[in-house]
């Protein structure tokens, strides 16, 4: 590995370990060296994924045993890197020496974001993935113009190219970005998507449905109808806001379930209920007692949790 080399991956490493750490607030200085040079998101992701694929090696478990999730090591001060390397890190670096030829294969990758813990992924050619709590996305190394939904809901910024557009699949739905930023989540009986910037095309072909900024679709089981959203509110989870237009009662537990971190349950008497509504989520988790006045429900409290039921 040549010198540069060497030095670009202990600067990888180093902002690896310092965005691990909850307390990390200089989010600023991590995206100027990022945007400084288009080889320092494509080595700080090589060497992510590699680091985690060889602690998850390090720490396969027993035949019969449950894998607990993977969490990047926190670094509160500048020696933990030291100890940290001594470990996981230098473990990780096998991975790293045939990196080369891992990245000829197919490599599909799963990046999870806690209940109630939003994370920000930024890919090597531009674009942004905002996962919110208790969402998952797939994507793949060698192709990180397609990302896949599986859980939860995600906005995305996509940095255009016509002659490559960025894909998104949710299920067998796949949505293709016209230069783009939007919002898509799934829901229990299928998604919905909403338009900020630009225009996307839903399930491109002879039956596409093309929406551009304050459109959006919603897609069930009965079919697909488009819709008319607020634009300057799409991704609004991002800035601690949920809101809904004509949501089912089960979609907005669901939502505010992964945003809080906390169970919400609703009882089945108001499952189908239509909701109209912004909620602020400061504050909820610790007392979500409050959206009782504001859904018109009443809140229990239970060992699993709590439930939404009629007044």
């Amino acid at each position: 590995m040549a010198q540069d080399d060497t030095a670009l991956d202990a600067q990888a490493l180093d902002w690896i370990v310092r965005t691990g750490d909850p307390a990390f607030d200089d989010w600023p200085g991590f995206m100027a060296w990022m945007e400084a040079d288009p080889t320092h998101a494509t080595r700080y992701h090589a060497l992510s994924a590699a680091i985690d694929d060889g602690v998850a090696s390090l720490r396969a478990p027993q035949a019969g045993a449950v894998a607990q999730p993977i969490a990047k090591p926190a670094r509160r001060a500048p020696q933990r890197i030291g100890r940290w390397a001594g470990g996981a890190i230098a473990a990780s670096l096998a991975v790293v020496a045939g990196l080369s030829v891992y990245e000829r294969r197919p490599q599909p990758y799963a990046v999870e974001a806690a209940p109630g813990a939003a994370r920000t992924i930024l890919l090597a050619e531009g674009s942004r993935i905002m996962l919110a709590g208790g969402s998952l996305v797939t994507i793949d190394r060698r192709d990180a113009r397609i990302a896949t939904l599986d859980r939860g809901e995600a906005m995305f910024v996509v940095a255009h190219d016509a002659a490559d557009p960025f894909e998104v699949r949710v299920g067998e739905t796949r949505l293709v970005d016209v230069g783009t930023a939007f919002d898509v989540k799934r829901t229990s009986d299928g998604m919905r998507v909403a338009v900020s910037e630009g225009a996307v095309d839903y399930d491109p072909g002879p039956n596409a449905i093309r929406m551009t900024a304050g459109q959006g679709v919603v897609a069930t089981r009965g079919g697909v109808m488009r819709i008319t959203v607020d634009a300057t509110a799409v991704g609004s989870w991002r800035e601690g806001r949920l809101a809904f237009e004509n949501a089912p009662m089960t979609e907005v537990a669901d939502d505010l379930s992964r945003t809080l971190g906390i169970t919400i349950a609703v009882a089945p008497e108001i499952a189908d209920r239509r909701v109209r509504a912004t909620i602020a989520t400061a504050g909820l988790a610790r007392d979500p007692t409050p959206l009782a006045a504001l859904l018109d429900v009443t809140m229990r409290r239970s060992a699993q949790g709590w439930t939404m039921s009629a007044r």
